[in-house]
């Protein structure tokens, strides 16, 4: 069997989707589950909380969709992709069901469609059809501009936004970077919606992000991060004390200590404290400062 749209963009059938059930299980990366609050199955007095894209976050359609065929995977995920609302750009072509109730969706995405809302939009999807009763594995095949085709098994809470509509670990969902300003020494505050694999948390994903943007002196890789006791544990390469600023700093230390159940930061090179990095006192952890400010930040020992 196969999908059915309705709405702004018209579903059809995947060309080389199998009919009827479908079989074949796609194997993809598994993404860490952060949100705790979406219901995994259904019960039939219950029904289905759809979810949809609402700006910057996802939100769910106050009546619950009741399924004709509350035990029927197929049956039940049709009736879902029918009545979910889908932003233009990300149309849903089908889907095929394999061993144990594996479930692969397909969709195309244009490229109106930014990659903060095809995040969103998955997360919508995942959040909406895991609560189908006896579904299995989730995969979401994109077809994207240029002929590429990506695959992702998720699950409903792969993913990290902010102003999330249900409470989503640690974090609560919110996730800022403080970049450097083009022009000054101060910084600007970026919101981001970010997927987390596995074996990756959400204080490694923040420096990876920063690392990315090339926000540290070049070179600068990261070796590890861990917590303990609110306080972050950032491990660099050698490369970032070397011309490192006081707005690079704070761009590390800010960015982390946005993260609610973070209360300081302390920075390691090859494992080891440093006196002072772009003139600032490194050798204690340190909190959320501006670097634009006179007085150096105050050491804190993250109690």
């Amino acid at each position: 069997m196969t999908g059915k749209g309705r709405g702004i963009k018209c579903i059809c059938l995947l060309a080389g989707a199998l009919l009827l059930s479908g079989c074949g299980e796609k194997q993809a990366v598994i993404t860490e589950t952060v949100i705790e609050s979406v219901e995994s199955s259904l019960s039939d007095d219950r029904g289905i909380t759809l979810y949809y894209v609402s700006g910057s976050t996802i939100a769910a359609e106050e009546e619950r969709l009741r399924p004709k065929q509350p035990d029927s995977v197929t049956g039940c995920l049709e009736e879902v992709m029918n009545a979910m609302k889908l932003t233009e750009g990300f149309a849903f072509d089908g889907y095929t069901v394999g061993v144990e109730n594996a479930v692969t969706l397909y969709f195309s995405i244009g490229e109106e469609v930014s990659r903060e809302t095809a995040l969103l939009e998955k997360a919508s999807v995942v959040s909406t059809v895991s609560q189908i009763r006896n579904i299995g594995a989730i995969t979401i095949s994109s077809s994207l501009p240029g002929d590429i085709i990506e695959e992702e098994e998720l699950q409903s809470g792969s993913f990290y936004y902010y102003d999330a509509v249900v409470p989503t670990g640690q974090n609560n969902g919110r996730i800022t970077l403080y970049l450097p300003k083009e022009e000054g020494e101060g910084l600007e505050p970026v919101q981001l919606a970010v997927q987390l694999q596995l074996d990756v948390s959400v204080e490694e994903e923040v420096v990876r992000q920063l690392i990315q943007r090339n926000v540290f002196p070049e070179g600068t890789k990261l070796l590890s991060v861990s917590v303990a006791q609110k306080v972050a544990y950032v491990d660099l390469t050698p490369e970032f004390e070397k011309d490192c600023t006081a707005q690079q700093v704070a761009s590390l230390v800010d960015s982390v200590s946005a993260l609610p159940h973070i209360g300081s930061i302390q920075i390691l090179i090859d494992g080891e404290k440093k006196e002072s990095i772009g003139g600032v006192d490194t050798h204690v952890p340190l909190r959320f400062f501006d670097p634009t400010e006179v007085e150096k930040p105050a050491a804190d020992g993250g109690a």
